[in-house]
């Protein structure tokens, strides 16, 4: 009566399967325009809709820069002086191109996603130990819900100002580029000036929140793969009668194999009702609890499984291929303009360091972390694969699964790097880089301005 109460335990193992892995993405690339509000559509309307919205953004966007390049050459003193306002310009830039870029190549992004929807499993193979995409599906929609959250958050803080200014009939902050004093004229420009603020944070965020949502969700399949290939003896004598209970009875080792291995899928020592994502029926099987690890019988299946493993990664090694394809011009405009960026910045807060100036430092870095530590968790857990196909129990196996595994272990010596540019690999070691380059160019700057 008063004995605490047994905390059910969840598992995942026998979840409906997602549907859509990234819906959370669309809305905020549809409002930033670099999503069709009706993709794929062949009515003639809907595609006048879509190409509306997208040069309204477009002329929202571009009309900032517009404005600033004519106060630049208004008011045109020096270049150190102007730096400030220079700088205030190259999120537009970015953004500008970014959804420009995703209105030309849509029908690319829409393959990108409907082959991780179609190609992608849900559920691992029928093994000892099993698990489910689903944490990695939460943990990437987790982080774009936060992720646009801090976005507009930091947007509000950069125009609630002159919000605040409008109504109590102050001049304007420094970044409203346009002689606007009086109304309806000064209410236009504010909400003008928002609205782009708007498009821009969201383009530049949505950017980095697709990047590592699918960095998530490739990182997820990964630890499926591992997973899977763990458990491919395992997984042969499962198909051939062999209970679970005993098996995991007899080799519950595999826990310790596991442990720290996977980042963000959980396996579980239940038994599971699919095999990848079909249905297992094995009630009509012959259950028996003796069993032979070493025996001939289940080399058979045991190659079946490898084979799974196999079309496994290479589902992976081309989602990544087409991945890198799509995104890899944007990352170099984002290392180019970040660097930039992280500079100019520098260089302002030596001369007038404020809260704006801080909190843009800050959002900068963090952003093109973004980028670098998820491209980092895609080597690192790509480099766990040779490890989870060693620890398969290797040594029970015949000649023909042995022949397919040291197979498997060449295939998998391929990196799984997305790079910027096809070239620049993104890791914690590109972050590091751009933060010395830009601190390079802050001292150079500063430098030639005591010069001059």
């Amino acid at each position: 009566m008063f004995g605490r109460k047994l905390k059910k335990q969840v598992t995942s193992l026998n979840t409906e399967k997602v549907k859509n892995y990234t819906h959370f993405v669309e809305t905020p690339l549809k409002i930033a325009g670099c999503w069709d509000w009706f993709p794929n559509s062949a009515n003639d309307y809907c595609t006048i809709i879509n190409n509306f919205y997208l040069c309204m953004v477009l002329f929202l966007l571009t009309n900032v820069p517009a404005t600033l390049f004519v106060n630049l050459y208004t008011e045109w003193g020096d270049i150190m002086l102007s730096l400030h306002k220079v700088s205030d310009c190259f999120p537009f830039f970015v953004s500008i191109i970014i959804v420009s870029y995703f209105g030309v190549y849509k029908s690319e992004l829409y393959e990108l996603v409907n082959y991780m929807n179609g190609h992608f499993e849900y559920y691992s193979a029928y093994g000892l130990t099993n698990m489910t995409m689903l944490k990695s599906y939460e943990t990437a929609k987790h982080f774009a819900y936060i992720y646009t959250a801090c976005t507009m958050f930091s947007v509000i803080i950069y125009v609630i100002p002159d919000v605040i200014n409008l109504f109590k009939g102050e001049p304007l902050e420094h970044w409203i580029y346009l002689d606007a004093s009086g109304p309806p004229f000064s209410e236009i420009v504010v909400l003008r000036q928002c609205f782009a603020q708007v498009l821009m944070g969201l383009a530049i965020g949505q950017l980095g929140v697709f990047f590592a949502s699918n960095a998530i969700l490739l990182c997820g399949q990964l630890d499926l793969l591992c997973c899977c290939l763990r458990n491919v003896r395992y997984t042969a004598m499962l198909r051939n009668g062999v209970q679970h209970s005993a098996l995991a009875a007899a080799h519950s080792d595999i826990r310790t194999d596991e442990l720290y291995n996977y980042i963000y899928n959980r396996p579980e020592m239940k038994p599971s009702l699919y095999n990848f994502d079909q249905k297992v029926n094995t009630s009509f099987m012959d259950k028996t609890t003796r069993f032979d690890i070493y025996s001939s019988e289940y080399d058979t299946a045991t190659s079946a499984a490898l084979s799974e493993c196999a079309r496994v990664y290479q589902i992976v090694y081309t989602f990544k291929e087409k991945f890198e394809v799509f995104i890899s011009p944007l990352l170099v405009l984002r290392v180019v303009q970040v660097t930039l960026y992280l500079c100019t910045l520098l260089y302002e807060a030596t001369s007038k360091f404020d809260m704006v100036t801080a909190e843009y430092l800050s959002a900068a870095a963090l952003d093109i972390f973004v980028y670098c530590y998820y491209g980092n968790q895609i080597i690192t857990q790509a480099e766990r694969v040779p490890t989870a196909a060693y620890q398969c129990a290797w040594h029970t196996m015949g000649v023909q699964p042995r022949r397919m595994l040291v197979n498997m272990l060449l295939a998998t010596q391929r990196a799984v790097v997305v790079r910027a540019g096809r070239f620049l690999r993104m890791d914690l070691h590109t972050y590091v880089n751009i933060i010395k380059t830009s601190f390079s160019y802050y001292t150079l700057l500063v430098n030639v301005n005591e010069k001059n």
